[in-house]
């Protein structure tokens, strides 16, 4: 007799499941159309049987969620925030370039601090999921990966409270030389943020996505806001099109943060990807990558900084599926303190995809002896035909390193921060585009010296 498979879940799962699922049934009594209301039911349906992830599940035996899982986070209500922000309070979280900015504040579009969506550069059309999701022509660009999206956990929840987020179209052979800056703040304590954004990229096409994660904290929040913030991006590159983004994440040291996204390439298309991880006491980012076509080529990398006991996660799936792919990736961690650092990379090659290139390195410094790291680099190939490679390295600084610039006259202190920030850039350097790329890597040399990395070193300014 076959053993019947089910899943223990402990009372403190059950309480919260209860809890996300009593806001999905409050979102279903307000008007939505049929299909949204069918998606999320259904979602709550998986999140009774399954849960949220635990130590015995392989893909989160380092990341757990148990903190996560006592707290009950309010969901955001789609009305008018009374958050009371100007422009200018949020001004220090804008880049210095220019670009299309979207803002959401605790989850919630603010189209008073938000850019005019009504004059865009020609191609460029913009949407956002709360009007999608009462709009029957609009609604099944929104669903059509519900089954996939669901595949993750945080996926399930997502679509529980699918109510929030953005979508993006470019029109074929249009490029859109300003990028899309969406920057979202938080601000109230125990609150989840829940977005779901769709991108889709017509043919011959181009388009840069940055997306930036901050929190904004008042004289009583010094040390943080505890909230949650939930990211679903589903994306569709078409034939030759060339998409460029850029997610860094700065929430509070106290804060949450989990983004699936979901990729899909067309032939002969180009993505390239960087993911910065800097904040939140618990961080997950997952890339699924989907190569549905001859000579497409992607580049995913990424740079975790992380200290005190925070755990940062940083993921990636790469599907190719025809010929001729080329693949890259590049994933940078620093750890201090008792931080713990989680990185899951796999390519998978399929028997057609003969002519596949695929390269993926994972290489992490720590800089104390409590810190942590977890690499699973993988590689799943059917071709006969095909030229892949991946590796991890973990370690310490060079104590050489450190007494070349000593005798130089450079202090200690200074010599590792000037070391550190060296290792962190080479994955910043994959950002092309200057001014992107320089804006990231302030924001990352701002971070090392705010969160005490480094003693201070007055002496050698």
């Amino acid at each position: 007799m076959l053993k019947k498979n089910t899943r223990k879940i402990s009372p403190m799962a059950k309480a919260a499941v209860s809890h996300y699922i009593e806001a999905s049934e409050q979102l279903n009594k307000e008007s939505a159309q049929e299909e949204v209301v069918a998606c999320r039911t259904r979602a709550q349906a998986l999140l009774l049987t399954q849960a949220f992830p635990t130590l015995r599940d392989e893909a989160w035996q380092y990341t757990k969620l148990v903190q996560f899982v006592q707290n009950r986070f309010e969901v955001a209500h789609l009305t008018p925030q009374q958050h009371g922000l100007t422009i200018r309070e949020v001004q220090s979280f804008l880049p210095p370039y220019q670009a299309i900015k979207l803002i959401f504040v605790d989850g919630v579009l603010d189209k008073a601090l938000s850019d005019d969506c009504t004059a865009l550069p020609k191609g460029l059309s913009i949407e956002f999921t709360r009007e999608a999701v009462q709009s029957s022509s609009e609604v099944e660009v929104w669903l059509e990966q519900e089954d996939l999206v669901n595949s993750e956990p945080f996926g399930v929840l997502n679509n529980a409270l699918l109510a929030e987020g953005f979508g993006l179209k470019v029109a074929e052979n249009m490029a859109i030389e300003t990028p899309v800056f969406v920057l979202n703040i938080q601000t109230k304590l125990n609150q989840i943020s829940v977005l779901s954004n769709r991108v889709m990229v017509g043919k011959n096409a181009e388009l840069t996505l940055v997306e930036h994660f901050v929190t904004l904290l008042n004289e009583a929040e010094q040390e943080g806001v505890e909230a949650c913030t939930n990211v679903v991006t589903v994306m569709d590159i078409a034939e030759s099109a060339r998409v460029r983004q850029v997610v860094l994440q700065q929430q509070s040291d106290l804060g949450y943060y989990f983004h699936n996204q979901f990729i899909f390439q067309s032939e002969q298309s180009d993505f390239n990807s960087f993911y910065g991880g800097l904040g939140s006491q618990l961080s997950r980012h997952q890339n699924h990558l989907f190569m549905n076509g001859e000579r497409i080529e992607n580049s995913q990398n990424s740079a975790c900084l992380a200290h005190q006991k925070q755990l940062v996660d940083s993921r990636t799936n790469t599907q190719h599926t025809q010929e001729w792919g080329a693949s890259r990736q590049l994933h940078k961690f620093v750890l201090a303190d008792s931080a713990v650092g989680v990185f899951d990379g796999m390519i998978g090659v399929a028997r057609a995809a003969q002519k596949t290139d695929g390269q993926m390195d994972n290489k992490n410094l720590l800089l104390s002896n409590t810190a942590k790291m977890n690499s699973k680099p993988q590689l799943e190939i059917y071709a006969d035909d095909v030229k892949c490679s991946h590796g991890c390295a973990t370690g310490q600084i060079n104590q050489d390193q450190i007494f070349y610039l000593q005798a130089r006259g450079i202090s200690k202190p200074k010599a590792t921060e000037m070391i550190t920030k060296a290792f962190l850039m080479e994955s910043v350097e994959t950002i092309d585009r200057k001014d992107i790329q320089q804006w990231v890597a302030q924001e990352f040399s701002e971070a090392l010296l705010s969160g005490a990395y480094f003693k201070t070193d007055t002496a050698t300014e």
